[in-house]
């Protein structure tokens, strides 16, 4: 009776230093892209443009507040290049140089919204290599607003005709940079916009 009594206190304290020692994380999300030139007819005009993983606009990134996101960046251009994530801070990570990589490691961290990532030198924001960031808010922690009646992602910014390196050399001889050619709504031109 008593070694089974002591049985019984030995596998209740086995099993309540096996919950002890159990390591929740939040969940990690692993992605690779690539960054190329392309070619492609943004105002209907034939020109080099930055793409991720063959895409203009650059891959919709899609995450929960504290996800831990792994993103390997491979940088097939012939410049340095650099991505910024929503907050516009640059200068916490040196360029990717040419034919390497750089493996971003972040945590999205209680800032629900819709942001973007872009090229933070170089001029490169201007032949492409941008997207959208969206961060949800994970379920079991309640929103103090109401929830959204549709979802949808908007990137709108100005476009060249003339190439980033052309633009880049001419604001290096301390010219301003010419009047955009167009805009672009999520990557694409159109010639009438409705607000519906």
């Amino acid at each position: 009776m008593g070694k089974a009594v002591m049985l019984q206190w030995v596998i209740g304290l086995l099993a309540l230093l096996g919950v002890s020692q159990v390591d929740a994380e939040d969940p990690y999300f692993y992605y690779t892209w690539t960054v190329t030139y392309g070619t492609r007819s943004i105002l209907r005009v034939p020109q080099q443009v930055i793409l991720i993983n063959d895409q203009f606009p650059g891959p919709k990134l899609e995450v929960v507040t504290n996800n831990n996101i792994v993103l390997n960046l491979i940088n097939k251009l012939d410049q340095p290049f650099l991505l910024t994530w929503w907050d516009g801070v640059l200068g916490t990570n040196c360029p990717i140089l040419p034919n390497s990589n750089y493996t971003y490691k972040f945590q999205a961290k209680d800032q629900i919204g819709s942001y973007t990532y872009f090229p933070s030198t170089l001029l490169h924001k201007a032949a492409g290599g941008f997207g959208a960031l969206n961060i949800y808010h994970r379920t079991v922690i309640p929103i103090p607003y109401g929830y959204p009646h549709g979802d949808f992602t908007l990137l709108i910014g100005d476009w060249y005709k003339t190439s980033h390196k052309t633009l880049q050399q001419s604001l290096d001889s301390g010219k301003p940079l010419p009047f955009p050619d167009g805009v672009l709504i999520n990557g694409q031109t159109q010639s009438t916009f409705s607000g519906e």
